[in-house]
């Protein structure tokens, strides 16, 4: 029985050693996704600008050019699949090891305002980066099972499937992917939908944008941790496809309302929401995202009128 219990804590031990060596490959990585959250989780940095929101700040807003339009270094650590309560927490995750950039810009999704913020897209992604413990807090406050991700082996691993075994190789071997070389500065361009051939033909679902409690505590943490760290915090919304913008229910009474919290909290508010690339379907990934092309010409947009709220 003695035997069987060390035979057991040993087997236990070995996947807590395997775990690690599997982590330490992601962490490896120099390029693409993992090099993101490195630069995010991990490294020192000290930028200008920080770009936070969802897939849709990761995927439209280039930092190549906003670097070019400001004489500023910017980055990009928009989250594919990021709520507004993470996205949060992904910026006091990034302030953990780096300086507060002087500007911090909020990018707005007023069509998914209704997405569940209990829930962490392709979360097993953030496994290897739970040293950090603003980034460690905040995902267990999305996701409840966390913890357990986090000091049982045996629980988390099998979660960590082939994709992320595959990345951790790759970072083990120091060979990049084709996708790695795709990211610069943090951001992703979005691939194009066959959808966006005939946008015309294709059905939306309807959502309804409301600014819940949730959302709303998101922001105003977002805008504390900013004021906390005299970063200036600058909102945004970007245009979605015409089309998907009308299946949004609420969204012009949503931008309302954060046009008007803006004012009353005196945070210089870029609405491009209208821009009238949303009409133009060869701009567009997918009805909710920019193409890269799209993207640049966004930017350039973008730039022109940022630059007013930098100080001089």
């Amino acid at each position: 029985m003695k035997r069987v219990l060390i035979y057991a804590l040993l087997a236990i031990a070995l996947t807590y050693a395997i775990r690690e060596v599997l982590y330490i490959g992601i962490r490896k990585n120099a390029g693409g996704e993992f090099d993101k959250l490195n630069t995010a989780f991990i490294k020192e940095n000290k930028y200008d600008i920080l770009i936070i929101g969802s897939s849709r700040a990761e995927c439209q807003f280039f930092p190549p050019i906003i670097d070019s339009a400001t004489g500023l270094h910017s980055y990009n650590i928009g989250m594919t699949g990021a709520v507004m309560p993470f996205i949060a927490a992904s910026l006091e995750a990034y302030l953990e090891n780096s300086a507060p950039p002087k500007y911090v810009i909020l990018n707005l999704d007023l069509h998914s305002l209704g997405d569940a913020t209990d829930t962490v897209y392709k979360f097993p992604r953030y496994f290897a980066y739970l040293n950090n413990s603003a980034l460690y807090n905040g995902l267990s406050q999305c996701d409840s099972r966390f913890p357990a991700f986090r000091w049982i082996s045996l629980y988390s691993m099998p979660y960590f499937g082939t994709k992320y075994l595959s990345n951790s190789m790759h970072g083990w071997m120091n060979i990049p992917t084709e996708y790695d070389a795709e990211y610069e500065q943090g951001f992703a361009p979005c691939k194009t939908d066959t959808r966006m051939q005939q946008p015309d033909s294709v059905q939306f679902i309807t959502t309804h944008a409301v600014l819940s409690p949730e959302i709303k505590n998101a922001i105003e943490r977002i805008n504390n941790i900013c004021i906390a760290h005299n970063m200036k915090l600058i909102l945004t919304v970007s245009p979605l496809f015409h089309l998907q913008e009308k299946s949004a229910v609420s969204y012009e009474i949503s931008k309302q309302e954060l046009n008007q919290y803006a004012a009353e909290n005196k945070i210089p508010w870029i609405d491009l929401g209208h821009d009238s690339i949303r009409f133009r379907s060869e701009f567009y990934g997918d009805p909710a995202h920019l193409n890269k092309q799209g993207a640049l010409i966004f930017t350039r947009h973008f730039c022109s009128v940022l630059k007013q709220y930098l100080n001089p």
